[in-house]
């Protein structure tokens, strides 16, 4: 049975690794480190500017979120690179196949072409070709360094096919289709969801978050008029109404980025890596919603 600390620790390799691939230069301790600065720094701005502490503290979580959610975005735009790349590397390898190629020439022609990150796996995979591994070993090193489950299941596919003495181009050629067709749905998808996806995030993380905070000074500002003119009243708390409009704006925004995920992806938590910053955002709204809203009356911002 695995440990929490030994599942903790494969996690944390499994960060490394995808800030490897990333490309930075900095070692990633030095990197979380420059972000804790960061968002230490942005923590003490916003409570010097007199935010309430809540957003404070949700804008370090925020600054300090991205220490992770970069390599990961990343390791995600590369996934889809690999995926878009994928069916025409395929294509072409078939074709040095079918034309007399051997495999080692189609790993060639297609790591010597401009398919994005296929080409450069297969650079890898092509010296590791020449210093004497097998075809299928360098394959399957190089779908499961890309991350993509797609490629995973095209390699699995073609050598499946080649141990059972099919016709490997032609394999390949039916694969690259598939594979082309799965790439539109995915697309198709994503268009046709786009106004869902705009609606939750307009509504969500926007325009509640400003009607709300905007609305909650409105309210301050009579209470303090009646205050006034009614000197023996008690006028009531607005701190508690701005905590919990607080408590369900982050509720909210944190729904929407999983609905958000389903929609375009179907899966929940496809976007819940960017929670944070939709978090943040929609409580810097709010706070300029009561901004907004003392202007235009000319009381004062509620302060909690």
């Amino acid at each position: 049975m695995v440990t929490p600390s030994e599942n903790l620790k494969a996690q944390y390799g499994k960060l490394k690794q995808y800030y490897a691939v990333a490309g930075f230069r900095m070692p990633f301790e030095r990197f979380v480190a420059l972000f804790f600065l960061i968002s230490l720094s942005v923590f003490v701005v916003l409570l010097l500017l007199r935010l309430s502490l809540v957003v404070s503290v949700v804008a370090f979580l925020t600054f300090m979120s991205f220490a992770v959610s970069i390599p990961l975005t990343i390791r995600n735009n590369r996934i889809d690179a690999i995926e878009a790349n994928l069916p025409d590397a395929l294509k072409h390898m078939a074709l040095v196949l079918k034309s007399g190629g051997t495999t080692e020439a189609a790993l060639q022609e297609v790591a010597q072409a401009e398919y994005g990150p296929v080409s450069d796996d297969l650079k890898t995979s092509l010296v590791q070709l020449q210093e004497g591994k097998s075809f299928e070993e360098v394959l399957e090193e190089a779908a499961k360094k890309s991350g993509s489950l797609l490629f995973q299941r095209t390699v699995r596919i073609v050598l499946d096919a080649k141990r059972a003495g099919g016709g490997l181009a032609d394999v390949m050629y039916s694969i690259a289709e598939d594979a082309r067709d799965l790439l539109h749905i995915k697309r198709e998808r994503r268009s046709r969801t786009t106004m869902h996806v705009l609606f939750l995030f307009v509504s969500g993380v926007i325009l509640a978050p400003f009607i709300f905070g905007f609305s909650v000074s409105i309210v301050h500002y009579i209470n303090t008029g009646i205050s006034s003119a009614l000197p023996n009243s008690k006028a009531s708390g607005l701190c508690d109404l701005n905590s919990v409009l607080t408590l369900f704006l982050m509720a909210q925004t944190l729904i929407a980025a999983l609905a958000i995920g389903l929609i375009r992806e179907g899966r929940f938590t496809k976007y819940l890596l960017y929670a944070p910053v939709m978090v943040l955002a929609a409580l810097i709204i709010f706070e300029a919603g009561k901004f907004v809203s003392a202007l235009i009356v000319g009381g004062a911002v509620i302060a909690c």
